[in-house]
């Protein structure tokens, strides 16, 4: 017998099979992630500090090879611009969109998120 035909949770289990088989790609909410790592500059510690300071914040790494990474909905637009004023200029620095590395994020998709400051 098999243990899907005697579940009596059967619903929960194809929908959990149905996510994984046909995922639903768009995203609930816009987001962008701000990543970067070590830098020998006066701006380095306070962007560590501003970054620590979102719960979505994560380090990977260590020493000079760490990676600092923190993401940003619309409401936490002013953290944002704060961090990505210090660190846009570093070679380090990448921006994702909704966790994906998308063309333009610079150009385009990072401007979108300065129109929730108004």
């Amino acid at each position: 017998m098999s243990i899907w035909k005697n579940s009596s949770n059967d619903g929960s289990r194809k929908e959990k099979l149905d996510s994984i088989l046909h995922p639903d790609t768009r995203a609930k909410e816009f987001k962008i992630t701000i990543e970067f790592g070590y830098k020998t500059s006066p701006k380095y510690k306070k962007a560590v500090d501003l970054a620590r300071r979102m719960p979505t914040y994560r380090e990977d790494g260590s020493g000079e090879w760490i990676r600092h990474a923190a993401t940003y909905a619309p409401k936490d637009v002013e953290e944002l611009f704060l961090l990505f004023n210090l660190v846009h200029n570093w070679s380090t620095t990448k921006v994702l969109v909704n966790h994906k590395k998308l063309p333009y994020a610079y150009q385009l998709w990072l401007p979108l998120m300065w129109f929730y400051r108004i």
